[in-house]
């Protein structure tokens, strides 16, 4: 038997999130630093301190965890999700830790916008929605990458790694912060979330994006 999703998706949801996410609340810094260091081994370690400050990854040492990626993308190296996972274990040999959060970040905005965005929000996501059709690879970010593009394939989505990236970290978001409102989430969310509690007429794009989710995502 063919797999299907645990839990729908649909395009509907993704165009939503495209909507929503065009607001201007994301950051230009990232954009303009790549438009001035196109290349990938270029202001690296510029690159790697402006990032882990916006997005708050908490990689400690990051002057030397940015000279460590400075060697390694000098140098050939993988590409696709394999870089990532490369990324990973080099940043590890400094910090001790498994940072894959600032290491798909840093994939994604600087290397190849077709490797997606992890985080403990869309990687649960991801996993609600495909079920049993989940990638069973050992490794955390090639599991994900896997699981992306099949949980793209059975909802028959025609979105970039982007637009999909948008749904399912807001989504994320949101299922989070249902099960708890005291639960600490992004600060520009929170105000939406509870608009579109108390009047989900007043936020169409968020309710669209949500889609089922509102019902399912009740405590």
């Amino acid at each position: 038997m063919a797999p299907t999703l645990a839990q729908p998706l649909t395009q509907t949801q993704i165009d939503a999130a495209s909507r929503f996410w065009s607001a201007g609340w994301e950051s230009a810094e990232l954009a303009q630093l790549k438009q001035a260091f196109p290349k990938r081994d270029e202001a690296i370690r510029v690159k790697a301190i402006v990032l882990n400050t916006l997005y708050g990854t908490n990689v400690i040492a990051i002057y030397k965890v940015a000279e460590r990626l400075e060697t390694l993308l000098k140098q050939p190296s993988a590409t696709g999700p394999i870089l990532v996972e490369e990324l990973v274990d080099g940043i590890k040999t400094i910090t001790g830790h498994a940072h894959y959060s600032f290491a798909a970040k840093f994939g994604h905005f600087f290397v190849d916008p077709n490797l997606p965005l992890l985080d403990s929000y869309t990687e649960e996501m991801v996993e609600w929605h495909l079920g049993k059709a989940q990638s069973q690879n050992p490794k955390r970010y090639l599991r994900f990458y896997e699981n992306i593009k099949t949980l793209s394939d059975l909802a028959g989505l025609t979105c970039d790694c982007a637009e999909l990236d948008h749904y399912l970290w807001v989504a994320g978001e949101y299922r989070y912060w249902s099960k708890n409102k005291t639960h600490k989430i992004n600060s520009y969310l929170k105000p939406r979330f509870e608009r579109l509690q108390k009047d989900p007429a007043s936020e169409p794009d968020l309710r669209d994006l949500l889609g089922p989710i509102r019902a399912c995502a009740s405590p």
